[in-house]
């Protein structure tokens, strides 16, 4: 199940199943798709073919990055709007971003 952050957007696990010849896999690959509302706001490309469908995608647990982060819940809180509001002043300027994750996938 994927996570979502609200402001930004959704991470989630897209599964694609690839034939090749009588032999069929399942590629399984982490997906990051921002927010409506910062699509909308930076008149951005809405690519539909990454939605991760009608998946119902769990809410961020601050607590838990918290905890991981050894930081409060307000901080991890705070740290997340913040980098939310980064991300869009840079969309907002046309300048590229990108979002460094790790153990992810």
């Amino acid at each position: 199940q994927g996570v979502r952050i609200p402001a930004l957007g959704s991470f989630d696990i897209i599964s694609k199943r690839i034939e090749d010849g009588d032999e069929a896999v399942v590629v399984q690959w982490p997906t990051f798709r921002l927010s409506r509302n910062l699509v909308a706001t930076h008149n951005l490309t809405d690519n539909k073919e990454y939605l991760p469908g009608h998946k119902e995608l769990q809410p961020l647990k601050y607590a838990e990055v918290a905890a991981a982060a050894f930081v409060s819940w307000k901080k991890a809180e705070s740290c997340v709007r913040e980098t939310t509001s980064l991300i869009s002043r840079c969309l907002g300027k046309g300048e590229n971003i990108a979002l460094v994750l790790r153990d992810v996938g």
